[in-house]
């Protein structure tokens, strides 16, 4: 199968060899086209898009035109996205639907049960695989079947009819046949997509004593997030996932990603974009009968879902590119706007420019356009799949500051910095605020032995303060961004001297943790001056003390 074909059309110009060109759709499978009656496995709305209406010249179309069906071959290669596949009967409960429907669908060999809604007390379980506790004759029942089908108002619709999948209202459906069409795409088979990757290690509720986060789980619309709270663990259901993304662009660590997209295809496709100005563009915005003014090297980037981008995101779209973007959407996320609002008080206060222009309809997005321009100072690279997103953020954001000192920036609801303190004088550096850190604002600088924080990194998740040994000596403050070079920098919260074994002088631990124990267990030794001495011993001394006084 090739990669790529362009079906001709008005916008035909000179193209690479690797692109096949076509006079019209034909039987033959490609990968990437422009025309959606072509087979291919992926349609590419933004190639004639482009071409419409761009102002670039024939040579900068061409190149530009291989750059696209490129960007649209990483995602397809370096995603996630794995197809899946579920079988799914022909059991159906219908909710305050015509008995003429049922009928419908009996005469379509669907086994159809109908009820009206208060009579479902509950539903759960995922498409193929639900089940439903039901009020029939003032007795409970319960009831496995498929698909539910139900007819209220929006406003009205139960949220557990909204957040299962295999849950589907009606109203939207012209007719009869139009419904049954719709229903034979979803079974026998039920097609559906991995879209979310998840990474344990830096999760901040992930097998935690208390809970510090569970932001998805709270955000997420429907069931593909649930939290375990006995085992401290999330649950995710891919089934029941929308692919909206939002659980991404909050999630404080980056130990969600974007299956479609994920952050190595991210960083390639975004070094296409190196000299162009970008305009995002969600897959459900309509691109076809679109007709703008677009200036010279400003150039589409199409994406799945409109949800997932975060701070790292966007800044290293800025970054790449050298110039401000548009995100052409008519929704954005929590995560996304709080990212837009922070990243727009930055720039606004470094170089007088807005960062992120957003536009819900074309007349927004013909002036968003006009503003648009490449700015000084602005271009820098940096992608490594070795660092988390909070720390990619936290270097590029560092970078664009550079001696600048632009104040401080409050915290959102979602996307939070702030500041650790500790007391110095009862700091035993036992490093239990280390342990319980898994993004790495809290180490241990042996050389020093020193406790160190860096606040760029923290996601004030709080499990540093309640995993302290010591009362009141670390509290966390969520105090907004310091907008300097200094915040990004590990700076000392605590540090002592090694103490020294009184017998063989190896040193084994830090002054104050020493002194602490031995205040606290000389009293309990009631003055043996053996069991006394033990405690300013290693631990292989500590053993030859006692030995030596058993012997005695």
């Amino acid at each position: 199968m090739q990669d790529f074909v362009y079906v001709k059309n008005d916008f035909l110009i000179p193209l690479e060899d690797d692109i096949k060109v076509l006079e019209k759709p034909n039987e033959d499978e490609f990968l990437i086209s422009n025309d959606k009656n072509q087979k291919a496995q992926i349609y590419a709305p933004e190639i004639n898009f482009y071409l419409k209406n761009s102002k670039d010249s024939i040579l900068k179309k061409s190149k530009n035109v291989s750059k696209l069906y490129e960007a649209r071959l990483i995602a397809y290669d370096l995603g996630f996205d794995l197809e899946q596949v579920k079988e799914v009967g022909k059991n159906i409960i219908l909710v305050d639907i015509k008995e003429e429907i049922s009928d419908f669908l009996k005469s379509k060999d669907f086994k159809v049960l109908s009820f009206k809604n208060d009579e479902i007390i509950s539903i759960f379980g995922s498409i193929g695989e639900l089940c439903a506790i039901v009020k029939k004759d003032n007795e409970e029942i319960e009831l496995d079947f498929d698909i539910l089908l139900f007819n209220k108002n929006l406003e009205q619709v139960r949220q557990d009819f909204i957040r299962q999948s295999g849950c589907f209202n009606i109203e939207s459906f012209k007719d009869n046949e139009e419904l049954f069409e719709f229903l034979k795409q979803k079974t026998p088979k039920y097609h559906y997509k991995t879209y979310i990757t998840y990474d344990f290690n830096i999760c901040q509720y992930h097998q935690r004593r208390s809970e510090h986060c569970a932001k998805c789980a709270e955000i997420c619309p429907t069931t593909a997030i649930l939290k375990d709270d006995e085992k401290r663990e999330l649950e995710f259901s891919q089934i029941d996932c929308l692919g909206c993304g939002g659980c991404i662009s909050i999630c404080p660590s980056g130990s969600l990603d974007y299956a479609p997209m994920p952050r190595n295809s991210f960083f390639e496709i975004a070094s296409l974009y190196k000299g162009h100005k970008i305009v995002i563009i969600p897959k459900k915005m309509p691109l076809e009968n679109l007709e703008l003014n677009l200036k010279e090297d400003i150039l589409p980037l199409m994406i799945e879902g409109e949800k997932w981008l975060s701070n790292m995101h966007f800044l290293t779209l800025l970054q790449n590119s050298g110039a401000n973007l548009v995100f052409y959407t008519d929704f954005i996320s929590k995560g996304s706007n709080e990212a837009i609002n922070l990243l727009n008080t930055v720039f606004e206060r470094k170089f007088n420019k807005k960062a992120i222009f957003v536009a819900k309809d074309k007349k927004e997005l013909e002036n968003a356009l006009e503003q648009l321009e490449f700015i000084e100072g602005l271009s820098f690279e940096l992608h490594s799949n070795f660092l988390t997103s909070r720390e990619l953020f936290a270097k590029r954001l560092e970078h664009l500051i550079a001696d600048d000192d632009l104040g401080k920036v409050e915290s959102g609801e979602w996307l939070r910095y702030g500041q650790v303190l500790v007391n110095p004088d009862t700091c035993t550096l036992c490093l239990s605020c280390v342990g319980a850190c898994n993004v790495g604002a809290l180490i241990a600088d042996s050389k020093e032995n020193a406790l160190k924080f860096n606040p760029s990194l923290c996601t004030t998740c709080g499990y540093c303060e309640v995993s302290c040994a010591e009362k009141d000596t670390l509290k966390l403050v969520r105090s907004g961004i310091e907008l300097n070079k200094d915040y990004f920098k590990y700076h000392t919260l605590a540090k002592d001297e090694l103490f020294a074994c009184i017998e063989c002088g190896k040193e084994f631990a830090t002054k104050k943790a020493v002194e602490k124990i031995a205040n606290i267990m000389k009293s309990k030794f009631n003055g043996d001056e053996n069991k006394i001495k033990t405690l300013y011993c290693c631990a292989e001394c500590k053993a030859k003390v006692m030995i030596k006084t058993m012997m005695i």
